[in-house]
């Protein structure tokens, strides 16, 4: 019966390694899937690579309306709606690129590169602001364009476009999840953050007491709720 026992207990044991494994494996291979996907935003709508046929890359970001750039050598036009938005890249002040838009309804606007940081001129040299959101949605102020000429130069050129998410932030919840699952389930981890407290250096006879296993316990479930708050956090960071 012990040797029956004993089986049972390593059998039990090979299937949750094994589980963990699979389980790792696809976490992995999600990751890398996930995090190494380039991404743009415009209008603060997500669009990632829909298909490319020849000089024409579509991008898609769910119910809104696709955008695809056109490739002219160093040019571009970018359509929305079957409306094109043409771009002229060239070398600005200090080398830096810089880039002249002309939108369907003949407004001009030049984005300057400066050390990665895009920013907009109207025709007349000034700063174009920013866009302005009430939650998601997009405000348009008087005499704003739908699109913003930052986000148009994004979308044109894949230099632009940034790794979704965070990788980091989800390793650290990773981490921070085995971290709390090893706190509340194993007592053996609860025994050696009792030895790393120090507490038992001022006291004779020291032993973990019952509100010392509680607070491993509680203090594991907490962290574990975080870790699942920073791996959602960790998708949608941008």
């Amino acid at each position: 019966m012990k040797l029956e026992s004993l089986n049972r207990i390593k059998f039990s044991c090979a299937l949750i390694i094994l589980g963990l494994v699979i389980l790792v494996g696809c976490v992995t291979a999600f990751a890398n899937a996930y995090f190494s996907e380039s991404v743009f935003y415009v209008n603060d709508y997500k669009y990632k690579q829909a298909n490319e046929q020849g000089n024409l890359v579509r991008y898609t970001a769910g119910p809104v309306p696709s955008i695809d750039v056109q490739i002219d050598g160093q040019n571009r036009n970018v359509i929305i709606h079957q409306e094109t938005y043409s771009i002229h890249k060239s070398l600005g002040p200090y080398g830096s690129n810089q880039y002249r838009l002309t939108y369907p309804n003949g407004h001009q606007y030049t984005v300057n590169d400066q050390s990665g940081y895009l920013m907009s001129f109207d025709a007349k040299g000034e700063i174009v602001g920013p866009p302005v959101y009430i939650g998601r949605e997009r405000r348009l102020l008087d005499g704003e364009e739908e699109y913003y000429p930052n986000e148009l130069v994004t979308a044109a050129y894949s230099e632009y476009h940034t790794a979704q998410g965070s990788s980091g932030l989800f390793i650290l919840s990773l981490l921070l999840f085995i971290y709390g699952w090893c706190g509340f389930r194993y007592e053996k981890f609860q025994n050696f953050l009792f030895v790393i407290s120090l507490r038992w250096i001022w006291v004779n006879n020291a032993e973990p007491s019952d509100f010392h296993y509680f607070m491993c316990k509680l203090g594991g479930v907490i962290l574990m709720i975080a870790a699942v708050y920073f791996a959602i956090q960790s998708l949608w960071v941008h």
